[in-house]
């Protein structure tokens, strides 16, 4: 295949029909403004009506798709190369290079990952570069307007000499410089026809060249910039070339700074510092114009020159005057917004632009930016990403299920958006009590984000707060785009948190409370959280009032779900010996019901220990001891008129213990375990063996006459293991962890708040 170089023949590729024409062709669209079929129960309203969302996705069905995340590197009158952004499984980065056509078909010409990039072509053609590797030494031209399965044209520049680099593409001719890399360099023009290469020097080069920057260029000419060898290596400067004679026509002095550049046939336009220098290519005049700003996007298009600021899809500041793409008038100054933002401008058919970009009606993807029937230029949308430019919803973790248990009353909840860069705020807002969870990160720079929700009410992960309660929730979620393109983001969806039934929790929150009776006889309820940061219980709150007239209970024992329900239930024997079950409710104000009668004859017993299940049916049971020291066991029923079995003798010689405290499972096997201080103070373990009975008894340790109650608080420190709380009579207040082992069931003790802050020891007469 013969390839000379030819500018006219160039020209007369840019100017041909009927592909061209369907490249121009306007495709107007709107994207839909969200995904939430990845989002179910989720709402979004981002001041977009239903209709025109609806209007937007009718549109949006008939333009041509394009991958997310891909640029446009060049076009031609067939179609245009784009490369696009991949990561595998691993994290790692490649590229894809197309050649994409207007009636949605691509070509693809090189991978990174196995091969080198695509190169810009720096005219309007249809000829596609590829590189075959990284050292841009061996070059492939495509030309994509060649029935199918046409060879590439391969120009191996090694072949050349040991220096000769590719650096910009001009139809089939290529742009290389020859010279060390830190040394002065020559350009020469390379072509190949047939077998055969012409490797042509050009004429005039200053004697200073370095590293090209950018080659871009009209047809007939060259535009290169590049950084001088010497002093001014850090400026740069702009070589204009005659492709046809292969001779520098103009050598601008170094400048400081980048020098972005762009060319028509009648102008010359660069950036220099905040402004726009204007060159009319006949007469050599300048005209300055400030745009308020360095950017880095340029592009002429008859009349008008079009800049800004490349961003990603979510990059930019708000307020920055370069974040949208702008049309000014060459003719009379007026300015145009064309788009939101850009990332890629390329010179396109007819004298059009084609720009990755995009806005808040219609979307990311590729624009075609042409002057319009009036002579204003408009931005017509002709191939999509399927993104939002504006900040949407795209996808949640969050329900319809939170299951807390999970991670130990911890549930990691995510919210994908459409793109990066916002701060959020994210409210959890329990239905019935109104009350909620806050979490607020003001500078999110991925487009997915998480947090580690800890079951609580709280304002962000720093503060304890509250246990959050059992139930259901909405989620409402706000967010700001940093570069201010669009609305604020509004979402909103539901989900039930879950949790099993806790054998303290008297308030359906997942969190351990613990009932006290003070010396008047009122009895109170206290919640308790744990502090992940300070690594301790501690009760978010002051105590509750519960009721009065407890002191006539002589025993008080919560003893977890005896009456079937999922709340813990507490019973109490009265100076007559009565017994009596005050269900649990569940409810956090009123969280024990009416009391129902059990029976008579319990004064009998001198302690009582419920709440670990025995039996191994998942009901808790009660143990008793009476005053001759025989242990007995009532099992749990389920059933609030009959709470209990009859009782069934399980032990004797209990007489020598002045504590029982039923504590779960504290040491990993299946059924419920009891721990038991004597008289000298020396603590120990039975643990449960499933039949309703115990395996001999295990030292744990002395000196636990120090306490005056302890109580099997359940997890208390949310580690998925039951706990002992211990209170002594001087005020003092501590919490035994489970180890989840037998021989060591416990911990060392911590301090804890809770039944010490606006009490006393002597206020407090019993704890359960």
């Amino acid at each position: 295949m013969c390839v000379p170089f030819d500018p006219l023949s160039e020209e007369k590729n840019v100017t041909s029909g009927t592909a061209r024409r369907a490249l121009a062709a306007a495709i107007t669209t709107v994207l839909a403004a969200t995904a939430l079929a990845a989002a179910p129960g989720a709402t979004a309203a981002t001041g977009t009506a239903p209709a025109a969302r609806a209007q937007a996705v009718t549109e949006a069905q008939a333009v041509p798709k394009l991958p997310p995340k891909t640029e446009v590197i060049s076009a031609g009158p067939s179609g245009y190369l784009g490369s696009t952004e991949d990561y595998d499984s691993e994290g790692m980065y490649s590229y894809e290079y197309r050649w994409y056509r207007p009636d949605g078909t691509s070509t693809l010409l090189s991978k990174a990952s196995s091969a080198g990039p695509a190169l810009p072509n720096a005219l309007v053609s249809d000829i596609a570069v590829t590189a075959d590797t990284y050292d841009y030494r061996v070059i492939r031209l495509h030309d994509m307007s060649a029935p199918a399965g046409t060879a590439p044209v391969v120009i191996d520049l090694r072949t050349l000499g040991p220096t000769h680099t590719f650096v910009g593409a001009y139809g089939s001719t290529l742009l290389v410089t020859v010279g060390a890399p830190n040394g002065p360099r020559e350009l020469h023009l390379v072509s190949k026809s047939g077998t055969k290469l012409s490797d042509v020097k050009v004429t005039g080069v200053p004697a200073d060249t370095g590293r090209v920057i950018e080659a871009k260029g009209t047809p007939g000419t060259a535009l290169v910039t590049h950084n001088p060898v010497g002093s001014a290596w850090n400026k740069t400067a702009l070589v204009v070339i005659d492709l046809a004679s292969g001779a520098v026509t103009r050598a601008d002095a170094p400048l400081t700074g980048d020098q972005p550049v762009a060319a028509s046939a009648e102008r010359l336009v660069r950036w220099q510092g905040p402004d726009l220098v204007v060159t009319d290519r006949a007469t050599g005049k300048d005209v300055t114009t400030s745009v308020g700003g360095h950017g880095g996007l340029l592009g002429l298009f008859g009349d008008w020159v079009a800049y800004g600021r490349a961003t990603a899809t979510g990059g930019g500041t708000a307020g920055d005057p370069l974040l949208p793409l702008t049309a000014r008038s060459l003719a009379d100054g007026r300015t145009v917004t064309l788009l939101d933002r850009a990332s890629s401008v390329v010179n396109g058919p007819d004298g059009t632009l084609l720009v990755r970009g995009g806005t808040v009606g219609k979307g990311e993807g590729v624009y075609r930016i042409a002057p319009g029937p009036d002579g204003v230029p408009a931005a017509e949308l002709v191939a999509s990403t399927g993104e939002s430019t504006a900040l949407t919803l795209t996808g949640t973790s969050v329900g319809p299920v939170v299951d807390l248990d999970l991670m130990n009353n911890r549930a990691r909840l995510s919210w994908q958006l459409s793109h990066d860069d916002f701060e959020y705020t994210v409210e959890l807002i329990h239905q019935q009590s109104r009350q909620r969870y806050r979490y607020t990160f003001e500078d999110q720079s991925s487009s997915r984000f998480d947090f580690l929700w800890r079951g609580n009410f709280a304002d962000g992960e720093g503060e304890p707060g509250r246990a959050a309660f059992n139930g259901d929730y909405t989620w409402e979620l706000t967010a700001k785009p940093h570069n201010g393109i669009g609305p604020d983001l509004h979402a909103t969806g539901d989900f039930k948190a879950v949790r099993t039934p806790k054998l303290h929790d008297f308030n359906d929150n997942g969190s351990p409370d613990l009932l006290f009776r003070d010396k008047s006889g009122s009895l109170r309820r206290v919640d308790t959280v744990y502090d992940a940061w300070k690594s301790k219980v501690v009760p978010p709150g002051d105590p509750e009032y519960v009721g009065e007239g407890w002191q006539g209970h002589r025993q008080i024992e919560s003893v977890g779900d005896v009456a079937g329900t999922t709340a813990p239930d507490v019973v109490g024997v009265d100076a007559s010996g009565v017994l009596w079950l005050h269900p649990g409710t569940g409810d956090e104000r009123n969280p024990l019901g009416a009391r129902v009668k059990v029976g008579g004859g319990w004064q009998v017993y001198d302690r009582l220990a419920g709440g670990s299940d025995l039996t191994g049916d998942g009901r808790a049971d009660l143990v008793a001891t009476d005053k001759a020291g025989d242990l007995y066991l009532y099992k749990g029923t389920g059933n609030t008129a009959a709470p209990f079995a009859p009782r069934k003798k399980i032990g004797f010689g209990w007489g020598i213990y002045n504590q029982l405290t039923a504590v779960g499972n504290i040491a990993g096997a299946a059924a419920g375990d009891l721990v038991a201080r004597d008289k000298d103070g020396v603590l120990w373990l039975y643990l449960g063996k499933g039949d309703g009975t115990y395996a001999p008894r295990v030292k744990i340790g002395a000196g636990w006459n120090q306490y005056t109650h302890l109580v099997g608080i359940g997890d208390a420190t949310m580690d998925g293991r039951a706990d002992l709380y211990a209170f002594g009579p001087d005020n003092t207040s501590y919490v035994y962890a489970g180890t989840g082992g037998w021989k060591t069931p416990f911990q060392p003790r911590v301090p804890t708040d809770v039944l010490v802050t606006g009490t006393t020891g002597a206020d407090v007469t019993h704890v359960s």
